[in-house]
């Protein structure tokens, strides 16, 4: 079977049924409830001839398995079934929770990030399975839970054992049809400062926690790592929160910031935590204020071979169904790869439709026909990187 055959088996009203149908379950995280949505994916799965399973995180947080055949490595699709919050709705065009289409767009909360991208990866399995190649891997799609709040969902997937035979992992966040080969690694961190209270009118008798803080912000601040990298540039820094003090006429005794640093794969996450330590000790040495670091929320970067077939296949093929040259990027952002990868090295490509500067926005939308191109490109690609020619 040719591959123009093998494209034509990939069915646009597959991919509608589903976004639409995905669109309209509410899974807005939190709570983030995809027990529901795991249940519908397991009985479309079924439907198709795939075999399902689902992983609950919790009675109401639940993974979903489809897969068929039989070889000793998977090929791993992977779409978080998770929503971020509708927010204001008054700001919507369309009910946010009700599928529209318009324009040759679909709008509502998910058709992007990434309902759209999961029903992408169904219709992907449901052509490879009716194309009944002699492949020599077992075909898995992994749909997670709770990839908005905490990735919790991936990491269990990975932690039970389900990535252990994975030959490669695509995840179909949107990138513009553009081929994802990095992403930066999320390092969150709250600082509590602690000094010491006394009448506002007399500043010399106390320690200013605030005044302590601002320190510490501009020591990590000037002290970020020059490196860079090709796709990503340099580590990144924002204060994204902070709180201190009681009262205006009273020296502050305490101020607590947190900090969202997105490193880069060319930083080790251990001796960049290290660092910070030592910083802070530094900064502190000759100070009357004391600091503490708690680290909560610690994510890998990842980056992977640009010139892996895989890799180059999914350039070549979004270039050739696009019409329009495709390149190489970087995500500023993390996603469920680097859950379901780490410690493994395999290829992975973070490839799908949709612009990504309507995430997690009102009137969210994806074009119909990306969509289309997405599962085509990822199908291409996979027949030509794994199939026995």
């Amino acid at each position: 079977m040719n591959i123009d055959s093998i494209l034509r088996k990939v069915d646009p009203t597959l991919i509608k049924e589903l976004t639409k149908t995905l669109v309209e379950m509410d899974s807005q995280n939190p709570p983030g409830r995809t027990k529901h949505i795991a249940k519908f994916l397991a009985e479309e799965g079924k439907s198709l001839g795939l075999e399902t399973k689902i992983v609950p995180l919790d009675n109401e947080r639940q993974n979903v398995l489809l897969s068929f055949g039989t070889g000793p490595r998977s090929l791993v699709l992977s779409g978080h079934l998770d929503t971020v919050p509708v927010g204001d709705e008054s700001k919507w065009k369309y009910p946010p929770l009700s599928f529209t289409e318009r324009n040759g767009r679909y709008y509502g909360r998910g058709t992007v990030d990434m309902k759209g991208g999961v029903a992408t990866l169904i219709a992907v399995m449901a052509a490879l399975y009716d194309a009944d190649l002699p492949l020599e891997y077992k075909v898995l799609f992994i749909g997670t839970a709770d990839e908005e709040v905490g990735m919790k969902g991936a990491f269990q997937i990975n932690k039970e054992g389900y990535m252990d035979n994975a030959a490669c992992l695509v995840i179909t966040e949107a990138t513009n049809l553009h081929v994802g080969i990095a992403e930066k690694g999320p390092l969150w961190v709250r600082v509590d400062v602690k000094g010491k209270a006394a009448h506002g009118s007399m500043p010399e008798k106390g320690v200013n926690a605030i005044y302590g803080a601002c320190k510490v912000i501009t020591g990590f601040r000037d002290s970020l790592p020059q490196v860079e990298n090709e796709l990503l540039r340099k580590t990144t820094l924002n204060v994204g929160v902070i709180a201190g003090g009681s009262k205006i006429n009273i020296v502050p005794e305490r101020c607590s910031f947190e900090c969202d640093f997105r490193l880069i794969p060319e930083i080790d996450i251990s001796t960049f935590k290290a660092d910070l330590y030592s910083l802070v000790d530094v900064l502190s040495s000759n100070e009357p204020f004391n600091v503490s670091l708690t680290f909560t929320h610690v994510v890998p970067a990842l980056s992977t071979n640009k010139n892996d077939v895989l890799v180059q296949q999914m350039l070549k093929w979004a270039t050739k169904l696009t019409n329009n040259q495709k390149s190489f990027i970087g995500l500023t952002y993390a996603t469920d790869a680097a859950a379901l990868l780490p410690p493994k090295t395999i290829p992975f490509v973070i490839f799908g439709a949709g612009d990504p500067a309507v995430l997690h926005q009102a009137n969210e939308f994806v074009p119909k026909k990306d969509l289309e191109i997405a599962a085509k490109t990822i199908l291409a690609a996979l027949v030509e990187s794994y199939s026995p020619s």
